[in-house]
């Protein structure tokens, strides 16, 4: 067992990040509430498996990571600089969010985005498995969301007892589409997912270039709707975990949590679009913190928008 510190922005807040949406709640991720501690088991390159702790360190200043690698895991260099990357992806640690919070000022509704530290998303180390994630997200309930993935996760490699890391797109495409939902019981997703893995691994299509500095939302969006299974919702959704905050991505719960702030009047997407307009690039972001307003007041402190 090592541990392992990171270094984090000013600003920086950890848990406003895990909490940012439902990542945390979907394996190979998991949190302990009672620590405030977020747990990944992940794969490394070289192949071998390790439990990562990941919490607030004693000072703002860094990130605690306890690499928990078993008997014979040593962390050899590679394996650590490997966490820091890892973890610093997850926690999205290299956004800049003065823009965002600049855009914020003067709108006392918003006041507690930038006080609290909120802003920063939750995602996974590889685009694979947000659009993986993303796809098991849509037509169902949350709660079959997170079954589907607990499913999808004990294709990867074990760890421990009843953990696994999460499958590798080559451990989804080996599997046909029948057995792959035998497994993982996700419907007509099982067969949008194969192909999803098959393009990674038979046709070389390179998701992880999508994070890469400079892609246009409108590029992004396109490549994603290009795929089989990514209607609109879910390539919003996609938009929003690689970056791209000026694109709405209205789904229901977007639209459910705009009524509640229009004081319970419904408001057409024209309406929406026209009331986030002023925070410019950034209004998919402001979109999202008032989805997660009420979310984040339970686990982090804001203010719900009765208070608001």
């Amino acid at each position: 067992m090592a541990t392992i510190l990171i270094p984090v922005p000013a600003g920086f807040r950890f848990i406003p990040t895990v909490f940012s949406h439902g990542w945390y709640q979907l394996p190979p991720f998991s949190y302990d509430h009672e620590r405030q501690g977020l747990t990944r088991i992940h794969q490394f390159r070289d192949g071998g498996v390790a439990r990562l702790r990941i919490g607030q360190g004693e000072n703002e200043g860094a990130i605690e990571v306890t690499v928990e690698a078993g008997a014979k895991g040593r962390l050899v260099r590679e394996r650590r600089e490997e966490v820091v990357r890892v973890v610093g992806t997850c926690l999205n640690l290299g956004r800049d969010l003065a823009p965002f919070y600049r855009s914020t000022r003067g709108r006392p509704d918003y006041r507690w985005v930038e006080t609290m530290g909120a802003g920063r998303m939750l995602v996974s180390p590889t685009v694979w498995e947000d659009m993986a994630k993303t796809l098991l997200t849509t037509n169902t309930t949350w709660g079959a969301t997170v079954q589907m993935c607990r499913r999808l996760a004990t294709l990867g490699e074990p760890f421990g007892e009843g953990e696994h890391s999460f499958p590798t797109p080559e451990r989804v495409a080996s599997l046909s589409v029948d057995a792959l939902n035998e497994h993982v019981r996700a419907g007509y997703r099982s067969a949008y997912l194969s192909q999803l893995a098959r393009a990674i691994v038979e046709q070389g299509l390179d998701l992880e270039s999508w994070r890469e500095p400079g892609s246009s939302s409108d590029d992004l969006f396109r490549r994603i709707r290009g795929l089989k299974g990514f209607g609109e919702y879910a390539a919003g959704s996609m938009c929003r975990l690689l970056g791209a905050f000026d694109r709405l991505g209205l789904d229901s719960s977007c639209r459910a949590s705009f009524r509640e702030r229009n004081g319970g009047e419904l408001a057409s997407d024209k309406q929406i679009a026209l009331y986030y307009e002023p925070f410019g690039e950034w209004c998919g972001l402001a979109l999202w913190m008032d989805v997660m307003k009420s979310h984040l007041a339970e686990y982090a402190g804001a203010p719900s928008h009765r208070q608001g």
